[in-house]
Formats: C-alpha cells, sequence, structure tokens
C-alpha cells in the first residue's frame, strides 16, 4: 500500500488498545495512519455537510 500523502511505504498495525479486530496501515516516511473508521466518519461528514448545503 502506498501513502496518500507522501507516496512512502505503509505497513499494517493492529493496536490493541482500540480493539483486537481494528487493522491500521502507517506510513513508515511521514507517519500518517490510514484507519478505515477514520476514513468512514470522514465520507459521512462530508456526506452530512453537502446534505446542509442543499437543504439551505
Amino acid at each position: 500500500m502506498t501513502c496518500q500523502k507522501c507516496k512512502g511505504f505503509m505497513v499494517e498495525e493492529r493496536q490493541p488498545e482500540l480493539s483486537t479486530d481494528t487493522v491500521t496501515h502507517r506510513c513508515i516516511n511521514c507517519g500518517f495512519i490510514h484507519d478505515p473508521l477514520m476514513v468512514q466518519n470522514r465520507l459521512n461528514h462530508l456526506k452530512e455537510k453537502g446534505m446542509l448545503l442543499h437543504a439551505a
């Protein structure tokens, strides 16, 4: 996997303090973390924001 931020190499990480099932990817160059839950929350936020703009 390639980092969205710097195009560096991403490594798979497990973060047991968050969840035993959660797998994230961290860039070894810049430290960017790609977490599926964070991506889903961003998408939900953008959808809600778009809905508010269309309602106004």
